[in-house]
């Protein structure tokens, strides 16, 4: 969904990468599917779970590692970019994995993280997701780590990283038809939802014609403090 949610052309993971130009070896912790591998030079994947890793390989992407992103089997010091894309409010604890990322990384080397935001919406868009929520008998969606939204920037700055940008963006997902639909609600982190929800999630996304749905996230780039 990420990949086909366009803001003046451009999806999630080229907005992510458009500040990290200028080559160097990129690590993606939680790299899932790896949907960004195509758009770094030197690229290296990390996910434990071997269902998307599979997936990732079916599409040609890699290199890839089977590990958890706490504990990295590289050497210290040897990456020049870390990105964390989605991943960072599901892993076990974001501490963490902030802190394996600031040990992989060379001095002065970045970290870019996108995570899910509430804004910027359209009304529009706020209408829609409600019924959704309401759909799915949630007042929001169940990520293990919500309190990212308010305190990224100090998880960060205890990892030993300085913040360089801080920005918001709405993308656009286009709802053509029933496959987008369920497509989007099968795309939503979900756990312990029961299939009743899910069905009445569906047929909610079925019934908002073909307007765009706004996907806003958050996109934060930092640089590892140089001591």
């Amino acid at each position: 969904m990420l990949t086909r949610s366009l803001d003046d052309g451009r999806n999630a993971y080229e907005w992510l990468a458009e500040p990290l130009a200028g080559g160097g070896v990129t690590v993606d912790l939680g790299c899932g599917s790896a949907p960004t591998c195509a758009s770094f030079d030197t690229w290296l994947g990390v996910d434990l779970s071997m269902g998307e890793l599979r997936t990732a390989g079916s599409k040609g992407r890699g290199p890839l590692i089977r590990a958890r992103a706490e504990a990295v089997p590289l050497r210290t010091a040897t990456v020049d970019t870390v990105t964390a894309v989605m991943s960072l409010m599901v892993v076990e604890d974001p501490a963490m994995v902030l802190a394996e990322a600031a040990r992989l990384l060379r001095p002065g080397g970045r970290l870019a993280v996108l995570l899910p935001a509430q804004r910027p919406l359209t009304s529009a868009d706020r209408v829609r997701y409600g019924l959704l929520l309401l759909a799915l008998g949630r007042s929001a969606l169940p990520f293990p780590h919500p309190e990212l939204e308010r305190r990224a920037s100090a998880r960060l700055d205890a990892a030993g990283f300085e913040v360089i940008s801080d920005d918001y963006r709405r993308f656009e997902c286009e709802i053509r038809d029933r496959r987008d639909a369920d497509l989007l609600v099968e795309s939503l982190y979900l756990p312990g939802v029961g299939e009743r929800r899910l069905r009445a999630a569906r047929w909610a996304a079925r019934h908002w014609g073909h307007d765009g749905l706004g996907v806003p996230l958050r996109r934060i780039i930092a640089r590892r403090a140089i001591r």
